[in-house]
């Protein structure tokens, strides 16, 4: 059934968007072919639709090969989403201080936006080397710690969905790379309140993440604190989640969630 503001939907406007979205869910610059079978269009179509998007700044054209990439222009969109969000405000004066007390650990916060885990923030520890994540920046679900976090609620249809969708790609030996062992850690997350993530997305690389709820109750973020063997060994890591977990409870009290009496 179409809802109130269908009858306010430009569809070429969509499309443009809808190309957008493709775009930059692959690994390369597209083709005006990649967007008629993307779009089911014809490519007189794709191609005034590509027009549009590279008039507008948004994608640009490489002379030579014919193909669009998007452009740094996005940049712009991608830095006012991540300095609206509420939480982001409330959340790096805890942050800051966690950082504080463990310097040789990345300490980390992301939320669950549209079936995607998105990185929203991250101090990076004073150790090197460094790891390369940055805002914005997407992560697996299944085999990360905020990622197990913030999908240990969904509800079972919805997981289903999500491994259907994405899959469960295997990154390390450790990984996860079946749905019943998926939801077996699923499950021990929701017991435990604690997300682990032990060598299963980099090598080498150590996290623990929980969760920060909102007013319903529902978990909005994750926050977590990694480290690679080198700065901080798995017990010490381990270590760190009594400290993690009082973090998110101040987190959650702040974002007005009553049960969260800690401050």
């Amino acid at each position: 059934m179409a809802n109130d503001t269908d009858k306010y939907n430009i569809k070429t406007v969509a499309r443009c968007f809808q190309i957008l979205d493709f775009a930059a869910e692959q690994n390369g610059p597209i083709s005006i072919q990649d967007v008629c079978t993307a779009l089911d269009t014809n490519s007189n179509m794709a191609f005034r639709l590509l027009a549009s998007l590279l008039n507008s700044g948004y994608l640009v054209k490489d002379p030579s090969t014919g193909l669009y990439s998007i452009s740094l222009k996005t940049l712009k969109l991608s830095r006012s989403a991540l300095q609206s969000q509420e939480i982001r405000k409330v959340t790096m004066p805890y942050l800051e201080l966690l950082w504080n007390q463990y310097p040789k650990a990345n300490v980390n916060m992301a939320v669950f936006h549209n079936g995607e885990v998105l990185m929203l923030d991250r101090i990076d520890t004073q150790s090197t080397p460094r790891t390369y994540f940055t805002p914005g920046r997407q992560l697996p679900f299944h085999c990360t710690a905020l990622g197990k976090v913030l999908t240990s609620e969904l509800p079972e249809s919805e997981v289903d969905k999500l491994m259907a969708e994405k899959g469960l790609a295997k990154y390390t030996d450790e990984t996860i790379t079946t749905p019943e062992m998926f939801k077996e850690e699923l499950a021990k997350v929701r017991k435990e309140g604690v997300a682990r993530d032990r060598n299963e997305f980099i090598e080498s690389d150590n996290c623990s993440a929980v969760p920060i709820r909102g007013k319903d109750g529902k978990i909005i973020a994750g926050i977590s604190l990694s480290a690679l063997v080198s700065n901080m060994n798995v017990d010490e890591i381990e270590a760190t989640i009594p400290r993690l977990k009082e973090t998110a409870s101040r987190i959650s009290y702040m974002m007005g969630y009553a049960a969260s009496r800690v401050i």
